[in-house]
């Protein structure tokens, strides 16, 4: 919408904006992340080093506080997990999901983002935004 010669945009347009850059967000595995050994081969088990900020590393020597965070995926997560590979965007991994599981990118997007959120929380993946254009 125009007035007086500007661009008024509404703020849903600004949301789907923001919406569209977040699909193209990258999601790249932590570097710091260890895949440990398994006896059950359907089950990833990782290890994340926990980061404290300054001062805190010694509140958690103090109070004996781990200095890592094990957690198992398996299934879904697993296949999710494994699926990223720093160079596919979010709505690839979304398309691409959806055609495995004949899910619309609907379905696809409302699991997958919910999943890629608590993996990024855990310190298992970080997400890389684009430039904006």
């Amino acid at each position: 919408m125009e007035f007086a010669g500007q661009k008024i945009t509404s703020r849903t347009e600004k949301e789907t904006e923001r919406f569209r850059h977040s699909l193209r967000a990258v999601p790249v595995r932590n570097l710091g992340v260890k895949v440990l050994p398994s006896e059950n081969a359907a089950e990833l088990h990782l290890e994340v080093t926990l980061m404290f900020g300054t001062g805190l590393g010694f509140v958690r020597a103090l109070l004996r506080a781990p200095k890592t965070c094990c957690y198992i995926l398996e299934g879904v997560g697993r296949e999710v997990y494994e699926s990223i590979d720093g160079e596919q965007n979010f709505e690839q991994l979304i398309d691409r999901f959806a055609q495995r599981h004949k899910l619309t990118f609907f379905e696809s997007r409302a699991l997958l983002a919910q999943y890629l959120q608590i993996l990024t929380k855990k310190g298992l993946i970080v997400a890389l935004m684009p430039r904006k254009a």
